[in-house]
């Protein structure tokens, strides 16, 4: 079935739905979660049956519309949001919700633990240590102690926040000293990867998984990596991104799509990772990436999707067969006759014909 039928299908699906928009939270992506809410909205208004903007900060808010709604579609951004608690909570209470399910969010949002299982899979990251395991510098992991530059990096914070470029091991040495001994374990130090930035997106439609480009962001002069004041236009400067072709895009993708099923991911994800040599070196994945026209997830299926029917589909592929009156489908039918919309509806909820 092809894209465009799909989307007619889901926008039908949409239509029926009351939804709560989750945005908000407690973590230093806020003001960005609600921010993504306010773009959101008018999308969501118009397709939507009926949408309630929750904050999950308000946890009486959160419980009563969460039991009144027929999804969750999660916007909020970091610890609290993406890191499985939510998830956990939302599953307990048996409600459907966007994005991966508590433990693939869990690992995502832990670079220290989502890098560990990538080298134990064979995929190139970079190497390095949390600051707990780290005693005397001599006595570092050769690679750490070899780096020109080093990144001293939160494992439990979104986007770019918090990283500290230091140079050499003594630089390093002196920035973790500066670390609180309790907060050691929330900090990891690894290697430099020189090279532009790069992601792709992917999620899944039924058996069919829709992987954007691979697209690089060469970084303006200055600059030494794709931090978070770039990502959200905080300066003058800008990135430039360009799609990647040929054989190691379509490595990438490859990987993206094992990755995907290896971490039993769902929905809307995207995967960071630094293009050296002519290959990627992986650094993170975001199980809940931004969702704005500009975003680098959208920006990696822009050449296939338009943001709303990107919304819409990846939205709309996640929500239960069973909230679906087939009967209404039935009897107002969008794709022209009564057949080929079940088998719309039908492979977009469960992959089958």
């Amino acid at each position: 079935m092809d894209e465009t039928n799909l989307i007619l299908v889901a926008r039908r699906i949409l239509s029926e739905l009351r939804l709560v928009l989750l945005a908000g939270g407690s973590s230093n992506e806020r003001k960005s979660s609600l921010e993504t809410k306010d773009v959101l909205l008018p999308y969501l208004k118009s397709l939507c049956r009926t949408v309630e903007v929750v904050d999950p900060n308000d946890i009486d808010h959160l419980l009563r519309a969460v039991r009144q709604c027929d999804f969750v579609l999660n916007v909020v951004y970091g610890a609290g949001g993406e890191d499985g608690t939510i998830q956990g909570f939302l599953d307990i209470l048996g409600v459907p919700y966007s994005g991966s399910s508590t433990l693939p969010s869990a690992i995502g949002m832990n670079k220290d633990i989502f890098v560990s299982l990538l080298r134990d899979w064979g995929y190139p990251v970079p190497h390095g240590c949390l600051v707990t395991t780290l005693g005397d510098p001599r006595s570092w992991p050769s690679e750490l102690q070899q780096a020109q530059v080093l990144v001293l990096k939160p494992i439990g914070e979104g986007s770019s926040l918090g990283i500290k470029m230091v140079d050499g091991r003594g630089a390093a040495a002196k920035a973790i000293d500066q670390i609180e001994h309790s907060d050691r374990c929330r900090w990891r130090l690894e290697e430099f990867i020189e090279g532009p930035s790069g992601t792709v997106g992917i999620f899944q439609v039924g058996p069919k998984f829709l992987i954007g480009d691979a697209v690089l962001f060469d970084l303006p002069d200055g600059w030494r990596f794709y931090d978070d004041r770039l990502k959200q236009s905080l300066v003058d400067e800008r990135v430039t991104p360009r799609i990647l072709h040929g054989a190691a895009a379509e490595r990438i993708r490859e990987d993206a799509r094992r990755l995907y099923t290896q971490l039993n991911c769902k929905g809307l994800v995207r995967f960071d990772f630094i293009y050296r040599e002519g290959a990627p070196v992986y650094l993170e994945t975001n199980t809940i990436p931004g969702l704005l026209p500009a975003s680098n997830a959208p920006l990696s299926f822009h050449s296939r999707l338009s943001f709303e029917d990107l919304l819409i589909l990846s939205t709309a592929a996640q929500v239960p067969m069973q909230l679906w009156k087939l009967h209404k489908e039935c009897e107002k039918n969008s794709l022209g006759n009564r057949e080929g919309s079940l088998r719309g509806m039908k492979y977009l909820m469960t992959g089958r014909i």
